[in-house]
């Protein structure tokens, strides 16, 4: 099979932003099809089946990396699914010259999933995703759309926003600071989205709706201002842009975690994730020997990332 480091990006009929991303990722490229890899090994492990008889939905996938290693390690289908029109377009160029890819490339979210399950009969074995269950904007319906697709179905998601580090914590809280103010921030995004559908409202009312529907997109936004309710948000730090519904590398305990997929008698455990070790000198000595701490659970506050199996 062909690799994906060896294409030529440069000219693959991509969009420029697919083009730059990738080109960032490729210098790591190593390191990321390590968790890929190592990802895959841990859903393999929980199935009786073998590869070739399980279908696993890439959600969420970005440019598709994780489906050209699910079809590597002979992966039986895979599915992937993207809410991005530009890295579904992708996926479709990197396939076509490759010659080899996902079997379904899906347009759109967990509805669009289910919709797509249903009409094909599909019950899929597992669903992967790699940093992006915290930006997902209502992880209820999420775990419920999952729930009907198949509640027997094994879910693994890495993610970037551990509530153990207490570095990343704090470098992830920066981050949101830095999206929610300022003149182009969320919060005055919202602002002035009241404004727009409320033109009577004082400076005062705008500035406390404002401040008070951080973490909701623009429609939540205006029916909590219509309703008269304003969005009590658990963590003061956490925002979401209004625009997207999409979470600033939302962080949340495990226990929410826990509670949010309870009602469908799932059981949420942790791994701890791992440093690069695929760079030379000191970085590549230093990340050895933090993963050696990271074998022991203790150690949790080290990791870079955390992994949530999800599963009865």
């Amino acid at each position: 099979m062909k690799d994906i480091k060896n294409i030529d990006y440069n000219a693959l009929p991509i969009s420029e932003y697919s083009r730059r991303y990738i080109l960032r990722m490729l210098p790591n490229l190593d390191y990321y099809t390590h968790i890929y890899r190592k990802s895959i090994h841990r859903v393999l492990q929980q199935e009786t089946q073998t590869p070739q008889e399980l279908t696993i939905v890439d959600y969420g996938g970005g440019h598709g990396f994780l489906s050209f290693t699910l079809k590597q390690m002979g992966v039986g289908k895979v599915i992937y699914v993207d809410y991005n029109s530009q890295a579904v377009k992708t996926v479709h160029a990197i396939a076509e010259h490759l010659g080899y890819g996902p079997d379904a490339i899906i347009h759109g979210d967990a509805e669009a999933l289910l919709q797509y399950c249903t009409e094909q009969g599909i019950r899929p074995n597992a669903l992967m995703g790699m940093d992006v269950i915290e930006h997902i904007y209502r992880l209820e319906d999420f775990f419920a759309l999952l729930h009907n697709i198949n509640p027997d179905m094994h879910m693994l998601f890495t993610t970037g926003s551990t509530p153990f580090n207490p570095r990343v914590v704090n470098r992830l809280r920066n981050v949101m600071i830095a999206d929610e103010q300022g003149p182009q921030g969320f919060r005055e995004q919202r602002r002035h989205h009241i404004q727009h559908s409320f033109r009577q409202m004082s400076n005062e009312q705008l500035d406390y709706w404002a401040d008070n529907t951080r973490g909701l997109n623009y429609d939540d936004t205006l029916l909590a201002v219509e309703h008269n309710q304003p969005f009590q948000i658990n963590d003061p730090y956490n925002t979401c842009d209004p625009a997207t519904s999409s979470w600033t590398e939302r962080i949340l305990p495990i226990e929410e975690y826990q509670r949010l997929v309870a009602p469908y008698q799932w059981r949420v455990t942790v791994d701890n994730g791992f440093y690069n070790t695929h760079r030379n000198g000191s970085k590549g000595i230093s990340s050895r020997l933090l993963n050696v701490l990271l074998i022991s659970n203790i150690f949790r506050c080290l990791a870079p990332f955390i992994t949530l199996n999800i599963k009865r």
